[in-house]
């Protein structure tokens, strides 16, 4: 097992994880995801773990005359959404050497508490982060063509999707059914050319163009993050199934607002699916914008960006503009987690992240220490985990639009 040894983790320091801290360090320059709820007691059995409601439509017993509004007389419409848990985990081993070496460092033993400990915290959040965005299917990108091991994909940008190390494989289809045999790993990512290196792109069976490529294990296991939430298409009545409902019977108010049309500015759509949401009654509060489309944003609005700390915008600091428009004044943030070809107007009051245990956290089942001794050589492992899933209460309040993919 290829873990982490003396020449890797010589710079060990001493520091304590809480849950709140591992929580934190998995959180950190996510905006969207550090703004978001959470909320614990996420129970029962994994497939159907937390039911929550998503009231749609007022009683409908409204007449000019008294004997038409007592026979139209109707309930309240709303549905009862299910959301499954998703678990992901994070591990990392420390050789028995470098533990020692770090003996005049008292509390290392105990404490665990090392460089790579923060990395693979740090890269726990970013997956979480990352499958936040999208529509739980857990894949990076595209393949549009391979010269070898160096595979180009069909967006540029979802280069950076991928990171060196990260073990990959990859289906022909979105939700990795049938995933293709083997797997591999990256060996260089190039996010201006849109493309990475595998180690051994043969060791993947029958990989070819169009297949999705995914981190190995993430196939159908991610959250349901906004693109499931909020689909660039409609859903269609007796023909969509989300969390066991049929969002057809009322697209925009189960499944968001949403405009499809790419050769609209990021603003200009912002404020359609603005109009959209307010034609319901709805508000909202936040756009969330891929770097480069804020950037290109700010540019044609001429925008002062400002530093912003506090409210239902964060609860720390971070840079944005405001855009004014029907749904309310939207605060404009770089996403970084944000796909290039997507833009998200959202009110987060309406989101929550439901969770079982902390949010994140090192797995203590057995009532120890964040270290087990490993049973096969001299090493020990931490293992971190999360399980949860984001709820939305009121999908009729956010939106999506599309963008140009480069």
């Amino acid at each position: 097992m290829a873990g982490s040894s003396e020449s890797t983790v010589g710079y060990i320091y001493k520091r304590k994880y809480s849950d709140g801290q591992v929580g934190d360090l998995a959180m950190r320059d996510h905006v969207i995801m550090k703004m978001m709820a959470k909320q614990g007691g996420m129970s029962g059995p994994a497939a159907s773990a937390w039911t929550y409601a998503v009231r749609y439509g007022n009683p409908q017993g409204i007449s000019g005359t008294f004997a038409d509004a007592q026979s139209g007389a109707s309930g309240s419409k709303g549905v009862a959404m299910i959301a499954a848990r998703k678990k992901k985990y994070c591990v990392v081993t420390l050789d028995g050497e470098s533990l020692s070496a770090a003996i005049d460092n008292r509390g290392a033993f105990l404490d665990l508490v090392t460089q790579e400990t923060d990395g693979v915290v740090e890269e726990h959040g970013d997956a979480l982060a990352f499958e936040l965005f999208r529509d739980g299917n857990g894949w990076r990108g595209i393949r549009s063509s391979a010269s070898t091991n160096v595979i180009t994909l069909t967006v540029a940008d979802d280069a950076r999707n991928f990171k060196v190390g990260m073990t990959v494989s990859a289906a022909d289809e979105i939700d990795g059914g049938t995933p293709r045999t083997g797997d591999t790993t990256v060996a260089a990512v190039d996010e201006d050319a849109g493309t990475i290196t595998l180690t051994s792109a043969a060791a993947i069976t029958s990989f070819a163009d169009g297949d999705y490529i995914f981190r190995a294990g993430d196939e159908a296991l991610a959250v349901e993050g906004f693109m499931a939430h909020l689909p660039l298409t409609a859903p269609v009545y007796l023909s969509d199934s989300f969390r066991g409902i049929d969002r057809g019977a009322d697209a925009r108010r189960l499944a968001g607002a949403r405009v499809n049309d790419t050769s609209v500015s990021a603003e200009e759509n912002a404020g359609l699916v603005a109009v959209k949401i307010k034609q319901i009654g709805k508000k909202a509060n936040i756009l969330a914008l891929n770097p480069i489309r804020f950037w290109e944003s700010s540019r044609r609005l001429n925008a002062k960006v400002t530093y912003d700390g506090g409210g239902v915008k964060a609860t720390y600091g971070f840079e944005g503009f405001d855009i004014a428009t029907p749904a309310g004044t939207l605060r404009a943030v770089s996403e970084a987690d944000c796909p290039i070809n997507r833009g998200y107007v959202l009110n987060l009051e309406k989101w929550y992240w439901k969770h079982l245990r902390a949010w994140t956290h090192f797995i203590r089942d057995d009532g120890g220490g964040v270290s087990l001794r490993m049973a096969s050589e001299d090493s020990i492992e931490a293992r971190g985990r999360s399980m949860g899933n984001p709820c939305c209460i009121e999908p009729g309040a956010n939106g999506v639009f599309a963008l140009p993919s480069s």
